[in-house]
C-alpha cells in the first residue's frame, strides 16, 4: 500500500512540474529601441498565446543575471537580436497580436515566421480509490496539444509579406534562393516539399543534405 501511494505522489508531481511549463530562458543578445537607443544583455521572449495580450507582444530585458528585469512593450522595439535570432517587428495589422517576425533569410525577398503558442487542451487525470478501509484518490491537472506553430511569410519587409502556401511552394522559394541554383534544382525536383522547410533552409545555408533515420 505505501509503494502505491509513493508512486501517486511522484506521478502527481511530475505531472503538475510539466504543466507548470519550463523555467523561462534567458540569451544574451541586443535589443534596438524605437528612441534609437542600443541595450546590449539578455533578453526572454517566447511566442504569445492567441488572446494573451491585448494589444501586441513584449520581449523580457535585464542588462545581466543580477539586474532588474524590464518588459519592454512591440511598439517601443525596431528590433532585437536573442541568441542567433534576428527578430523584427511588423506593423501588419494581421499581426496586431504576434507583431514580432523572425527572419529566416535576408535575401532581397525575404523569409520569415511567425509563431505562436498553440492552446493546449485541459486534462485531468484522477487515479481513482482504492480497494478495502482505504479510498484515496489524486487528481491531476495537465494539458495536451500545445505547442508552437510556425508560420512562413516572405516579402521585401515585415510590414509587406504574404504567407507562404502550399501551392506557392516552387515558384515562391525557387524565386528566393535563386542565387543557388543546385538548391532550386532540388526544390523543382520536389527533394524539398513544402513539409521541408527546415531542412531546406539548412541546405541552402550549409550545403548538407539532412540525415535520415537509415543514415545513422
Amino acid at each position: 500500500m505505501r509503494k502505491i501511494l509513493f508512486i501517486i505522489f511522484i506521478l502527481a508531481g511530475t505531472l503538475t512540474t510539466n504543466a507548470q511549463g519550463p523555467q523561462r530562458k534567458w540569451y544574451a543578445g541586443t535589443l534596438y529601441h524605437t528612441s534609437g537607443e542600443i541595450f546590449d544583455g539578455l533578453i526572454s521572449w517566447t511566442p504569445p498565446r492567441k488572446g494573451e495580450y491585448e494589444d501586441g507582444d513584449q520581449v523580457l530585458y535585464r542588462a545581466d543575471e543580477k539586474s532588474e528585469v524590464f518588459p519592454i512593450p512591440y511598439y517601443k522595439i525596431n528590433s532585437f537580436v536573442m541568441g542567433n535570432d534576428s527578430i523584427v517587428v511588423s506593423h501588419n495589422v494581421l499581426f496586431k497580436n504576434s507583431p514580432f517576425m523572425t527572419v529566416v533569410l535576408d535575401n532581397p525577398t525575404k523569409l520569415y515566421t511567425n509563431k505562436i503558442m498553440k492552446n493546449g487542451f485541459p486534462l485531468m487525470i484522477n487515479t481513482g480509490g482504492f480497494t478495502g478501509n482505504v479510498g484515496m484518490g489524486v487528481g491531476v491537472g495537465t494539458s495536451v496539444g500545445g505547442g508552437v506553430k510556425t508560420t512562413y511569410y516572405y516579402g521585401i519587409s515585415p510590414d509587406k509579406v504574404t504567407k507562404l502556401e502550399k501551392k506557392q511552394f516552387i515558384e515562391v522559394m525557387s524565386t528566393i534562393l535563386a542565387d543557388k541554383p543546385d538548391v532550386v534544382a532540388k526544390i523543382k525536383d520536389k527533394t524539398f516539399r513544402y513539409g521541408d522547410m527546415d531542412d531546406l533552409i539548412n541546405y541552402y545555408k550549409t550545403g548538407q543534405m539532412p540525415k535520415k533515420s537509415y543514415d545513422y
